[in-house]
């Protein structure tokens, strides 16, 4: 049985069951155009099964990503969820979201993304929130300005090349 870990008015983040795990292979995993702006290259079955083992919440503790579901119709659409994040030297948790290249250009990011700055914001004690995109995607660094979040500094990921970081402090 999975947990819900948000919502928003079209969309249910949630936490993973071993049979979503091929709705994400053949929507993102496999996916080349979704692929090259996360790994670079499509994963193999075995990797994705492996990320998918370690990265996802089975717990529904909320502390690592979820699936992603459209509400309507219970179809996977992708991956999002918040995930501890060091890079900047703090304690910082990161939101992302992920979405099957046939998701692209609805409004699902966006709408993530603010769901998820309410979610952190709400239900932790962080004083900022923070995202990283390869620069080349510019869609997802489009969202990311979108729900307030503004360029932060750049770095080198090991073996993954330069990504940006955006940030959001906690209002007062």
């Amino acid at each position: 049985m999975s947990v819900m870990i948000l919502s928003t008015e079209r969309l249910v983040l949630r936490s993973a069951l071993p049979e979503d795990f091929e709705a994400l292979l053949e929507g993102v995993f496999i996916d080349p155009d979704v692929m090259k702006y996360l790994s670079g290259l499509p994963l193999e079955r075995q990797s994705a099964a492996a990320f998918f083992d370690v990265a996802f919440d089975h717990d529904g503790l909320g502390k690592k990503i979820g699936v992603l579901v459209e509400r309507a119709t219970k179809l996977v659409i992708g991956y999002a969820g918040l995930k501890e994040f060091t890079a900047l030297g703090k304690q910082d948790l990161e939101l992302g979201f992920v979405l099957s290249r046939q998701n692209w250009g609805k409004g699902y990011a966006t709408e993530i993304g603010f769901g998820q700055l309410a979610y952190g914001f709400s239900k932790t004690d962080v004083p900022r929130l923070v995202a990283q995109v390869r620069p080349e995607n510019r869609a997802s660094a489009s969202v990311l300005k979108r729900i307030g979040m503004t360029l932060h500094s750049e770095y080198e990921r090991p073996h993954m090349g330069t990504w940006h970081i955006y940030v959001r402090a906690r209002e007062t």
